[in-house]
């Protein structure tokens, strides 16, 4: 019996078995945990079914998290599955590709600059408001991943 045992938790951002979403959801079932995941567009949602089912769970969402809408409906659908949430992990993170190749400061602008910051940032306070009621009232956990990248040497001549 491990550590998790009979725990219901919310797995994102697993989008292969190289993932560290992936082996986060590995480690979490070894422990006994019951697990569900989310998926972000529509070409990913067999990818994801593969491999919840390898681990033992057949919840699976689409959640784009760039749309309340879709977080919140989550929730509603886990909802009908768990009374509740005893842990989310937060493993989302994107740029568009644009702005990821060739020179940090060449490659970035605004809106790219804005959509990561979405999607990889704001996204976690979004699903832990959606998560709250939830996750209210018991020994509830969120586990968020960080990165921090390299954006230089850079040498700015005049």
């Amino acid at each position: 019996m491990g550590f998790l045992q009979g725990k219901k938790i919310l797995i994102t951002g697993m989008i292969s078995e190289r993932s560290i979403a992936y082996g986060i959801a590995k480690a979490c079932k070894e422990q006994g945990a019951e697990l569900a995941f989310t998926y972000v567009v529509d070409k990913l949602e067999e990818r994801v079914r593969k491999m919840a089912g390898e681990l033992g769970s057949d919840l699976v969402f689409r959640c784009d998290v760039q749309n309340d809408d879709e977080i919140n409906q989550v929730f509603v659908d886990l909802g009908q599955h768990w009374p509740q949430l005893d842990g989310l992990v937060h493993a989302i993170a994107f740029a568009p590709k644009e702005a990821l190749h060739g020179d940090f400061l060449d490659s970035i602008n605004r809106e790219a600059f804005m959509t990561a910051h979405e999607v990889s940032a704001y996204s976690l306070p979004a699903l832990a408001k959606a998560a709250r009621p939830l996750m209210t009232g018991h020994n509830s956990a969120i586990l968020a991943l960080t990165y921090l990248a390299p954006c230089g040497p850079y040498q700015i001549t005049t």
